[in-house]
């Protein structure tokens, strides 16, 4: 039975990562992987047969490229489409993310929103799309046009097992996406919506505003991936970090965030190399921050394109283990106890010419560390010397003091147990 997953790419910088998504599924198409069901993530047309992405991508109208040429075919030769997309031509940049679609996929014109009034410029100071409440306003100005994407695109689904979502935090769009994610959490309120907040050198208050509304109001698994300068990779690690053999990403989102701790941290290391020396060798000597966990509530790793012979090293040892996902597990438990869930798995065959690990890790101290630090960063800031632009567009004292609050209640659910 089909579990459709569908994505959103709320931004420029998520486009610039999930179009990596796109691209990958080609690759896994070629290469016939058996861990995956298209029909998971694509419609297709019963007559040609070719897949359409189940996905709404909304970004800045000059970020499309040829993909909005499409779009204006396809509203003057589908009179019944009840899209409203007002065209005006302006110069494309030449570096976006539309130029970087590899994949056969045809995108269906609702599956794609250009803002109305705000184009990109890669000059940051001439971005105008650039604080949360702006955001919020956007979701209700475009309400009917995106409520009506997302029920097209949750139509075409018979049993859905969750969204996966990629916003921009360092924007407005941080503050569109989660009058999306309310909305979605009213429409489907058991599937989960994994969001991934993505981008370089973030507004802090953007970040924080759409954290404390992802954890608090929707209580959503979480994530922040301002840390990965390559999008490709990011892209990658976001993929494979939700794949599973065994479970689907609304029982993995139970398994990882008990007691309503939703907020996780995505590690990586793309390409992994062994460098002559086995799986095991590497886990006892490893210094990175794939493994180094301090106070691990849950984790999920994948690993792939690791060959049982790299495993360990059989005149040494007398390991009971068939795949790297077995020997994973049993390191961990061994490390940390058995109390603590491990979901890894793992499949054999490289991806494009390399292997990878990626893992969801549900830890306290990181929590704890992460909120700590952004605490002492607003503790310093001053309402009243926030830009005009704040003042300006429905963001009070009020709404600042609950922020705070918010931030504070986030900071002690992760409070550590110093008796422990």
């Amino acid at each position: 039975m089909v579990r459709e997953i569908v994505t959103l790419q709320i931004g420029n910088e998520a486009n610039n990562v999930g179009v990596h998504f796109w691209n990958q599924l080609d690759i896994e198409q070629t290469h016939n992987n058996p861990l995956i069901d298209y029909n998971t993530y694509y419609t297709f047309n019963k007559k040609t047969n070719v897949p359409s992405p189940r996905a709404l991508i909304i970004d800045y109208r000059n970020t499309f490229g040829y993909l909005l040429d499409e779009i204006e075919t396809s509203l003057h030769t589908n009179k019944n489409d009840d899209s409203s997309i007002e065209i005006i031509k302006r110069p494309t940049e030449s570096n976006v993310w539309s130029n970087k679609l590899k994949t056969k996929a045809k995108f269906h014109p609702k599956s794609l929103i250009p803002l109305t009034d705000y184009w990109y410029s890669p000059v940051k100071e001439e971005n105008q799309f650039d604080i949360y409440p702006i955001g919020q306003q956007i979701y209700k100005k475009m309400s009917d046009q995106i409520e009506n994407s997302l029920h097209y695109l949750l139509e075409s689904c018979d049993t859905l097992q969750s969204f996966r979502c990629l916003y921009d935090v360092n924007n407005s769009f941080s503050g569109l996406f989660t009058s999306i994610q309310d909305y979605l959490h009213d429409e489907c309120p058991k599937q989960p919506i994994w969001s991934f907040g993505v981008g370089n050198e973030p507004s802090e208050l953007n970040l924080i505003l759409s954290l404390i509304h992802s954890l608090n109001e929707n209580q959503m698994p979480t994530l922040k991936c301002s840390n990965y300068d390559d999008t490709y990779k990011l892209g990658l690690a976001i993929q494979h970090s939700l794949l599973s053999t065994t479970l689907t990403q609304d029982i993995l989102v139970d398994r990882l965030c008990p007691m309503k701790k939703n907020f996780l941290n995505l590690v990586s290391t793309i390409p992994f190399e062994l460098k002559h020396k086995t799986l095991y060798h590497y886990l006892e000597n490893s210094t990175d921050n794939v493994f180094q966990l301090t106070k691990p509530i849950a984790c999920h790793y994948f690993l792939r394109g690791i060959d049982r012979n790299e495993l360990y090293n059989q005149s040494l040892y007398k390991l009971n283990v068939e795949t790297s996902a077995d020997l994973i597990e049993i390191y961990l438990r061994e490390q940390y106890g058995s109390k603590m869930f491990v979901s890894s798995d793992s499949w054999v065959e490289k991806y494009d010419h390399m292997s990878l690990i990626t893992g969801l890790i549900n830890d306290d101290n990181y929590s704890f560390d992460y909120f700590n630090n952004l605490l002492n960063k607003m503790k310093k800031m001053n309402y009243k010397l926030l830009s005009k632009r704040w003042h300006e567009n429905d963001f009070d004292e009020q709404m600042f003091e609950q922020m705070m609050n918010d931030l504070n209640s986030l900071h002690e659910q992760y409070q550590l147990n110093t008796s422990e």
